[in-house]
C-alpha cells in the first residue's frame, strides 16, 4: 500500500513536471518555485523529490537538457520537453481523467492546473464526477454532523465543512455551464500534443543535474 502511494506521488510529480516543461523550459530552481506556486496549496514538493523525478525523465527520454546557464556561482540546466515527453504528458492527464481522479482533492487539482490541454468533453465528464463525488461528502457530513453530540464546536466545525463543499459545487457548476457552451459552439478544443520548442541557444554544457 505504501508503495502504490509513493508512485502514485512520483507520478503526479513527472505529470506536474512535464505540463510547465509544455510552457517553457526552465532548470530546476525554477521548476520547483513554479510547482510550489502551482500546486503548493495542498502539496509541497521538495528539491529531494524533484531531482529524482528529472532524472527519471531525463532517462526515459521525456525530457533534455537543452543548454545550461550561469547564475552566480552555479551553472543550472535547463530541461525541455521532447516529442516522447508530450506524449507520456498526454498519456498521464488523460488516463486520469476518470472517476478516481475526480474522487481524489489533489489528483483533480492537479488536472484542473492542465485542462486546457483535454477535450471539452473529457473535462465536463471530469467536473460531473467531481460534483457527484461532493455531493456524496457533503451527504455523510450531514449524516456525521447528525449524531448525538452536544459539542457546540465540533457542531460548528461540521457545519463549516459543509458550506465549504457547497461552496465547491456551485464553482464546480459554473465551470460546467461554460464547458457545455463551449461544446455547444464548437470551441475550446484540447491542446493536446504540441511542437516542442525551438531549440535554444547553447551558453554552456550541460553539467550535472541542477
Amino acid at each position: 500500500m505504501v508503495w502504490r502511494l509513493k508512485e502514485s506521488v512520483a507520478i503526479l510529480l513527472e505529470l506536474a513536471i512535464l505540463g510547465l516543461l509544455k510552457e517553457k523550459p526552465m532548470h530546476g530552481y525554477e521548476l520547483k518555485r513554479r510547482l510550489s506556486y502551482t500546486l503548493g496549496h495542498f502539496w509541497t514538493v521538495s528539491y529531494g523529490s524533484l531531482y529524482p523525478a528529472l532524472k527519471r525523465l531525463e532517462k526515459s527520454g521525456s525530457i533534455e537538457r537543452a543548454y545550461s546557464v550561469k547564475e552566480k556561482t552555479r551553472t543550472r540546466n535547463v530541461y525541455r520537453i521532447t516529442r516522447e515527453g508530450e506524449k507520456l504528458f498526454m498519456k498521464l492527464l488523460s488516463e486520469s481523467a476518470n472517476e478516481a481522479a475526480a474522487s481524489n482533492s489533489e489528483k483533480f487539482d492537479i488536472r484542473m492546473a492542465f485542462f486546457q490541454y483535454l477535450e471539452p468533453e473529457v473535462r465536463l465528464n471530469l467536473l460531473e464526477e467531481r460534483r457527484r463525488h461532493l455531493e456524496e461528502e457533503i451527504g455523510h457530513l450531514k449524516k456525521f454532523r447528525s449524531g448525538k453530540t452536544e459539542d457546540h464546536y465540533r457542531k460548528g466545525l461540521m457545519r463549516h465543512k459543509v458550506e465549504q463543499v457547497r461552496s465547491d459545487i456551485r464553482w464546480i457548476e459554473k465551470l460546467m455551464v461554460h464547458e457545455r457552451e463551449t461544446i455547444m459552439n464548437g470551441e475550446g478544443k484540447g491542446h493536446g500534443e504540441q511542437e516542442t520548442q525551438a531549440d535554444e541557444p547553447e551558453v554552456r554544457a550541460a553539467s550535472s543535474p541542477s
